[in-house]
């Protein structure tokens, strides 16, 4: 009878090295589950258009910054990005009274500065639809620095929605290599 070695050779790497092939499976699974897993981000879009695409860590701030239409003064919407993608309205930063701006207290209200603070809104979005406007300069603004003026993608009177998603590393990768 002849052995089993003897019919595959010498030559049969899986045989001869069964624990580098097993160590490098291992590793392209790790790799793939790495590169797969997901992380978070802030879509910008327009008619079902990506204008723009930001990643974010969970639980940052962003902010919607506009100059009000009639008050001509800034105002400041901040929300979180929650682990099951949705927004969460955490307070609105303005610094005056007049039509269109807030008159009631809907969690905290405080004066820091001059800049009144309505805090502790906490109110669940699943997306902002926001119709950009021509004289208040919308920007979309995040917590590291990065600015989004929304003319610069879109018309004034143009409709877009943000809204919260998942992306994968690998996607992320190269989103971040467009900015």
């Amino acid at each position: 009878m002849t052995k089993l070695s003897n019919l595959i050779g010498n030559g049969y790497r899986s045989v001869r090295y069964p624990t580098l092939l097993i160590s490098c499976v291992f590793i392209v699974i790790l790799l793939l589950i790495y590169l797969l897993w997901p992380v978070y981000a802030i879509e910008v879009s327009r008619d079902g258009d990506i204008l723009k695409t930001f990643i974010v860590p969970n639980n940052s701030e962003a902010y919607i910054d506009y100059t009000h239409s009639v008050e001509k003064t800034p105002v400041r919407d901040v929300i979180e990005i929650k682990s099951n993608l949705i927004f969460l309205l955490k307070r609105t930063e303005y610094s005056s009274f007049g039509a269109g701006l807030p008159t009631d207290n809907l969690g905290d209200f405080k004066v820091v500065n001059g800049i009144f603070i309505n805090s502790g809104i906490n109110q669940e979005l699943s997306s902002i639809s926001l119709r950009v406007g021509r004289i208040a300069n919308h920007s979309l603004g995040l917590e590291d620095g990065r600015q989004l003026y929304l003319k610069d993608y879109v018309d004034g009177g143009t409709l877009v929605i943000i809204r919260p998603v998942s992306v994968t590393r690998l996607q992320a990768f190269f989103i971040e290599k467009e900015d």
